[in-house]
C-alpha cells in the first residue's frame, strides 16, 4: 500500500501526487492537517515536513523522486 500524507497548500505535496500520477501508481491520500493524521506524520518521521510518502516499509520525506522510484522497484 502506498500513502501519501498531504496538505492542501503545500506545492511539494501536489508535486508528489502528480509525479506518482504519472508514473500510474495507485495511492492513497491523507490530509496530514487531521488532528490524528499529524500526530502519525510525527511518529513516523520524528518531524512534521511535507509531503510524507510511504510504500510498504519505505517512509520518502519530502519531495524525493529517486527515494520514491527505489521504494517502487523494492515493493515489486
Amino acid at each position: 500500500m502506498i500513502e501519501v500524507y498531504f496538505s492542501e497548500n503545500c506545492i511539494w505535496c501536489r508535486r508528489m501526487r502528480r509525479y506518482l500520477d504519472e508514473k500510474g501508481v495507485n495511492f492513497r491520500t491523507i490530509n496530514a492537517r487531521e488532528p490524528y493524521n499529524s500526530r502519525h506524520v510525527m511518529k513516523l518521521t520524528g518531524q512534521s515536513s511535507l509531503p510524507v510518502t510511504v510504500i510498504g516499509d519505505t517512509t520518502v520525506i519530502g519531495f524525493d523522486t529517486q527515494a520514491v522510484d527505489v521504494a517502487l522497484q523494492n515493493m515489486q
